[in-house]
């Protein structure tokens, strides 16, 4: 009977603060015939290792309280979870992100969106060689009581494994290791493994010495070239044994041959190379697209930092011909190719509108109709939207669903202009009546998506509303730049990546 669906499965603590990749993961394990124990954060998923001790731990990378990098190492950390398998699930493909997942004792990591067969496949074999590590471990003591048994074990062994001694002369061989390397008619007792296998001797040897002198050596994908000169690919272990008197008596080696498994990772690699050079060309159209002639940046300072390529943040601007100034910032659901590709849709109705000397409350009507009308249900768009009259003494402003738009005088602030309208794209029918506020000449006036006040330090606090509004004012007083604003940012984060995109516009009256 396959371990998959035995009578007492495998329990798998899964642990993720989004509810919605927890239950996909909580159903396809339990579909493939996995005992689940869910966890919202890192903390939960500790404390339930802890109680239920389960066979594997799948973490999501990047979840509150406590981070899955921190959970691996308390998991590794725990009394009975030195050997217990765990993979942890990051956003990005990132060297730094892999590095630290197997700093943090994961010996297996996978990147959304998750490949479901590949990670089936890595749970299979993660499982697999536990287990067959347990088996090694079990039959060494009956290694050290008895040859006989020894013999016994090594030929009904169900994985490759190998003993050698300190000149690396095969002491046993289970049947699979000599099926794996093309040595089922070869005579091998007492025979030098590199006699039988001359692959890359100098390699080998400085592994196995490196065994005789107490390391264990590992990896997870190397080729190995048979007797008869196929080359497969191989996961391996390596180790010292000892003998009854505690000294060094030579080297185990354990073998899986993951060939078919690197072919498959091979092929992903290659549609998800070809995939990111047509996501790439379709980028570049979009922000061709976005890139509009018709942007006016007349009385405007503004700053924009993406996560991706492309933004999900959208910043038009431009003139009617009486002189009124229309703003538009908007900030869709997510980020990345989506994202750009309704932005593109936004711009096109805001300019060729405002050209038509058409008042902003019906160009914003326009564009939730069309968002309701032509994207996804989960697809809509936080907004602020400014218009500001020829003589630039009277703002009006919909605000729907970004941070507070802030009016400075003589760097002070002035009026705080909140949210009173549903998200661009959720409701058809018209948004709510503008805010109005009276102007000066140098007044100043501030609109920023939320990725300013959202973005968090290394402990997890958000940067808020309220530092935002001191250092805009500081800013002011001081007579500097929006980089003032991208720097202190940056220094709040303390090394962290930037999660979402942020755009900051400033305008003189």
């Amino acid at each position: 009977m396959s371990a998959l669906h035995s009578a007492c499965p495998d329990t798998i603590l899964v642990a993720d603060d989004d509810e919605y990749m927890l239950d996909a993961m909580t159903h396809y394990l339990k579909q493939a015939g996995y005992g689940v124990i869910k966890a919202g954060n890192g903390k939960e998923s500790v404390d339930l290792f802890i109680e239920h001790e389960p066979s594997l731990v799948l973490l999501d990378a990047d979840m509150p309280i406590m981070d899955g990098f921190h959970a691996c190492r308390l998991v590794k950390e725990s009394a009975n979870g030195k050997d217990v398998p765990v993979v942890l699930v990051t956003g990005l493909e990132d060297e730094d992100l892999v590095n630290r997942a197997f700093e943090s004792g994961a010996q297996e990591y996978i990147t959304k969106p998750i490949n479901w067969a590949v990670l089936h496949q890595r749970i299979r074999l993660l499982l697999r060689q536990q287990k067959n590590l347990h088996i090694i471990h079990e039959h060494l003591k009956i290694i050290r009581e008895r040859d006989e048994r020894i013999k016994l074990f090594m030929h009904k062994a169900p994985v490759a494994i190998a003993m050698f001694d300190e000149q690396m002369r095969y002491l046993h061989a289970s049947q699979k290791w000599l099926d794996d390397f093309g040595l089922v008619h070869q005579s091998v007792i007492h025979q030098c493994h590199y006699d039988l296998l001359p692959n890359d001797i100098k390699y080998w040897r400085d592994i196995h010495q490196r065994c005789l002198n107490g390391a264990w050596e590992r990896h997870d994908a190397d080729p190995i070239e048979d007797r008869n000169g196929r080359v497969q690919w191989y996961r391996w272990e390596a180790f010292p044994w000892q003998k009854e008197d505690g000294k060094t008596g030579g080297v185990m080696m354990f073998t899986e041959n993951i060939t078919q498994q690197k072919e498959l990772e091979d092929e992903i690699k290659k549609h998800r190379d070809h995939l990111s050079c047509e996501r790439e060309i379709i980028e570049e159209i979009i922000v061709r697209m976005r890139t509009n002639e018709e942007f006016d940046s007349r009385s405007l300072h503004f700053l924009q930092s993406p996560v991706e390529h492309t933004t999900g943040d959208l910043l038009l601007s431009a003139f009617r011909s009486d002189g009124s100034q229309h703003v538009f910032l908007g900030d869709f659901t997510g980020h990345g190719l989506p994202a750009a590709v309704g932005g593109a849709l936004v711009a096109d109705i805001f300019y060729s509108m405002t050209e038509q000397n058409i008042p902003l409350a019906e160009i914003v009507n326009e564009i939730n109709a069309m968002l309701t009308k032509k994207t996804p249900v989960n697809m809509f768009m936080a907004a602020g939207s400014l218009e500001i009259s020829p003589d630039r003494r009277m703002l009006t402003v919909w605000n729907c669903t970004i941070p507070d738009i802030l009016v400075f005088r003589k760097g002070r602030l002035l009026h705080r202009l909140g949210s009173k309208c549903f998200p661009l794209g959720v409701l058809n029918r018209p948004v709510c009546s503008g805010q109005t506020v009276d102007l000066q000449p140098g007044d100043r006036i501030f609109a920023f998506t939320d990725g300013w006040v959202e973005e968090r330090d290394a402990e997890g606090n958000m940067f808020g509303q309220e530092k935002m509004e001191k250092l805009l004012s500081q800013m002011i007083n001081r007579n500097e730049s929006l980089e003032m604003l991208e720097n202190a940012l940056r220094g709040y984060r303390a090394g962290k990546g930037q999660s979402d995109d942020m755009t900051v516009v400033g305008i003189e009256c």
